[in-house]
Parts: C-alpha cells; sequence; structure tokens
C-alpha cells in the first residue's frame, strides 16, 4: 500500500534532486511542486528582503497558480529555512557575515595584505564566537527514544488512503477552479461575533472574587 508523503516532507528529502529523479520517485503533480518550491526557495534565499506578497506574485506570475496555492508553497518555503523570528534571521546574517569574512580574507590574501588579513581573522572569531567558551553540551544519549513513529499513512487509522492521490487532488482542483477559480481566494475579514449580545451576563457582570 502506498503512503502519502506530504510536499515538506518530500523537499526536506530530495529539494537538490535532479527532476528525473523526483518523477522516478514520486507522483508527477508532486515532482512537480517539489521543482517549483525549490525554484522559489532559491530565489527567497537570493532575496531574503522579500515580503511574502511580493514573494506571492512571482509564484502566481511563474507558475499560473492560485493565490491560495502561492501561500501554501510560501508556508512550505518558511519551514526549509525559517527566517520568521529574531533568533533564525541572527543566524543568516551570521552565515552572511561569515560568507563575506571569507572573501575580504581571500581578497586581502591575495594582495598580500597581512594587516587586513589578521583584522578579518579576529573579526570572524567574533561572528562565530570562538572566543567564548562552550557555554551546554548537550547530552543526547540522555535524550529517551519516543515510544511511537510519525507516519502520513492513514490506515493506521483503519482509513483507506485515496489511491492516487496527488493526481486526484489535481484533477479535482483543476474540477473546482475551472468555473469558480475565485471561491478559494478569498479577502479576510475581522469576525464580528457580537460578544455583549451573545453573552450579555458575561460581559457586564463584575468581576467575581477568587475563592
Amino acid at each position: 500500500m502506498a503512503i502519502i508523503i506530504s510536499p515538506l516532507e518530500a523537499c526536506r528529502a530530495d529539494l537538490f534532486s535532479s527532476a528525473d529523479e523526483l518523477c522516478a520517485k514520486y507522483p508527477l503533480p508532486l515532482a512537480e511542486r517539489v521543482m517549483r518550491l525549490r525554484e522559489m526557495y532559491n530565489y527567497w534565499l537570493a532575496n531574503p528582503s522579500m515580503k511574502d506578497r511580493q514573494l506571492r506574485d512571482q509564484i502566481m506570475s511563474r507558475y499560473d497558480v492560485s493565490q491560495s496555492t502561492a501561500y501554501a508553497d510560501i508556508a512550505i518555503i518558511h519551514q526549509l529555512v525559517p527566517l520568521l523570528s529574531d533568533n533564525t534571521n541572527r543566524e543568516y546574517h551570521r552565515a552572511r557575515a561569515i560568507e563575506m569574512a571569507l572573501e575580504t580574507y581571500a581578497m586581502a590574501k591575495a594582495r598580500k595584505d597581512t594587516k587586513t588579513m589578521e583584522r578579518v581573522i579576529s573579526t570572524y572569531g567574533k561572528i562565530t564566537q570562538l572566543d567564548k567558551p562552550d557555554e551546554f553540551s548537550p547530552q543526547y544519549d540522555l535524550i529517551p527514544i519516543q515510544p511511537w513513529c510519525a507516519t502520513t499513512d492513514p490506515s493506521v487509522l483503519g482509513i483507506q488512503p485515496i489511491p492516487d492521490y496527488y493526481n486526484y487532488v489535481s484533477r479535482l482542483t483543476k474540477d473546482l477552479l475551472r468555473d469558480h477559480r475565485d471561491i478559494i481566494d478569498v479577502e479576510y475579514e475581522e469576525p464580528d461575533l457580537e460578544e455583549s449580545f451573545l453573552f450579555p451576563e458575561s460581559t457586564n457582570a463584575p468581576d467575581q472574587p477568587q475563592s
């Protein structure tokens, strides 16, 4: 029985595999998506300051896909190399700084500029924090092994998987979007729950003392 693999799992395993290898290993719709994600992943790395809406427009114009598909691709790209938090941003810029330091060192070495080489070495040590002792060394051998294993196979729940899943989803999506393409791409609206009308007692009641 074939096990359904998600696009994210396929990207993590074979993001840089050749087109022939992807087509041989995965259903054609999934292989094509991995190739699309790979191209946009590299494009995003080359333009790290690009906003999601700009990346969305690039995906939609290049591949003629819907807005929801473009945002789904962006979500996968973010998970491959997240640059959303301050910590991961620091890691990204640290890698860029190391790359620039090495380029500067190579240029200084070619000119036999030993003073610049010395300064670059000092800067490199600070970037990589080689001048500081290791504060914590994780003891991976003490981490207990989980007694379960994650799977995307629904048969473990007694649910039969859809045969040829990715081609089925591709055909169904095309059929649904043929005449109603705008149904999927809807604008976000702030929900109006009318809480004061639905829960008048809870919104008007004074705070109760805690026991």
